[in-house]
């Protein structure tokens, strides 16, 4: 496949649009409240099969009567009338009252699963995920700047930038579809960054290729079209076979009900699919634009 089209032409009007989207969504999960797991913010959570029906307001109320706070009930997929509730980190013996009062109400509940996660490890969590998207990114800065070092620590500092869009997308998305931001959340963004900077590094090493090629007269705009249109069929290629593995995936969860492999699946399916848009239409254009900015100051 060499469909030929100038993806730099309407550079602008991508950045615009990637900018809105990205701006909307973010803006609308913090009005409307992001959905940090237990991971994140700390607490007990206690998951069980009722296996029976329920009322979650009389759940909330024999668990608020115990503990002394309202709880956050939410139910699940896993099971018969399967239900989570969240409430602040509690001591043991409290959660093992909920237990037995929950036991007492429901004769036909199952084996109940309690999770204590303390505020503490929480931050720990997100320093630490926050700390391995750093480590990534400078490394893949210092890699991009040595293999790519005919082009400048431009095309470095452009598959960064494109990256953050990535990433800043995902936040969006987990804000518009409530998405609960947990380890899962940080295993997705870690798995964009892997798959997005490989197809950019493709179209990167066309570029140089291409490059030794031309004359110095030749515009770098004619170059990167060119080699995005020679590298598309690869791109459309790997993404489409990443995308049914996933979708298998998902399918699956579907079907069984796993709402871990959901969560995790269906946030992926849209990375994919951004980190594939970016790669061709973001982070060369960006090195285009960026490029030139260098060139001119130097001149100037």
């Amino acid at each position: 496949m060499n469909f030929k089209m100038d993806y730099v032409k309407h550079k602008n009007v991508i950045f615009a649009i990637s900018f809105v989207v990205i701006l909307a969504g973010i803006v609308y999960g913090v009005i409307t409240g992001y959905k940090f797991d237990i991971d994140f913010k700390g607490g007990t959570k206690v998951q069980v099969d009722l296996n029976e029906e329920y009322s979650a307001s009389e759940l909330g109320d024999i668990v608020a009567g115990i503990s002394g706070q309202q709880p956050e009930i939410q139910a699940t997929s896993s099971g018969n009338n399967s239900v989570s509730i969240t409430m602040q980190v509690v001591p043991e013996e409290v959660s093992d009252n909920v237990v037995a009062a929950l036991k007492e109400k429901y004769t036909n509940m199952g084996e109940a699963t309690v999770k204590n996660v303390q505020a503490s490890y929480g931050k720990e969590l997100l320093n630490s995920a926050i700390i391995a998207v750093v480590v990534s990114i400078v490394l893949l800065l210092i890699y991009i700047g040595i293999r790519f070092k005919t082009l400048g620590y431009t095309a470095a500092f452009s598959a960064i930038l494109a990256l953050v869009v990535d990433v800043t997308f995902l936040f969006a998305v987990y804000g518009v579809f409530k998405f609960p931001v947990n380890s899962t959340f940080v295993a997705v963004i870690l798995t964009i960054i892997g798959y997005s900077i490989n197809n950019t590094i493709i179209i990167y090493d066309r570029i140089r290729e291409n490059k030794r090629l031309v004359t110095k007269s030749q515009d770098t705009k004619d170059v990167i079209n060119q080699s995005i249109s020679q590298t598309l069929k690869r791109t459309i290629t790997t993404s489409l076979t990443t995308g049914v593995a996933i979708a298998i995936v998902l399918i699956f969860a579907l079907v069984k009900d796993q709402e871990t492999l959901k969560q995790f699946s269906i946030p992926l399916v849209i990375g994919v699919i951004e980190g594939t848009l970016s790669s061709i239409f973001i982070a060369s254009s960006l090195w285009y634009s960026i490029d030139n900015l260098v060139k001119k100051f130097k001149k100037a």
